[in-house]
């Protein structure tokens, strides 16, 4: 299987477990469900796959590549900030959007597909940042920290 292949499929088994948790919050619908939804979506989407990076099963593609823990911070990072100030620029737009005027349900799938998309993005960053860092040792045998 091809390298991005993997992590995308490796991605679908976290989001399993970094996703319930937040839309079962937002879905509450009281005055402080979205907040709860925010924070324990980014405390998820930072620890699961930090520490699914920490174990030896954690390779990609044919040639069994890693992910650095410190490049997977990196791109945390980098989307954290992307996101924060795209939201800041559009944050009229979106508050007066009609998305809000959907049906739940369908806002919950397209939140879903929004985490799912993020968390695969975060990764695939981490996983060139990894092999531009480690290109001669980037291959199972290799020294590397995680």
């Amino acid at each position: 299987m091809s390298w991005w292949r993997d992590i995308l499929r490796q991605c679908v088994f976290m989001c399993f477990f970094i996703i319930p948790i937040p839309i079962g919050a937002y879905t509450i619908h009281n005055g402080s469900s979205a907040v709860v939804a925010l924070i324990s979506y980014n405390v998820l989407y930072f620890c699961i796959p930090l520490l699914y990076l920490g174990f030896d099963e954690a390779r990609f593609g044919r040639q069994q590549r890693f992910i650095c823990r410190r490049s997977y911070v990196i791109m945390w990072i980098v989307a954290a900030v992307t996101l924060l100030v795209f939201s800041l620029e559009i944050e009229d737009i979106w508050k007066n959007s009609s998305f809000w005027e959907w049906p739940t349900l369908a806002r919950d799938i397209v939140f879903i597909i929004f985490m799912y998309v993020e968390v695969s993005m975060t990764m695939l960053g981490a996983f060139i940042l990894t092999q531009l860092r480690y290109m001669d040792t980037a291959v199972t045998g290799g020294v590397h920290e995680k």
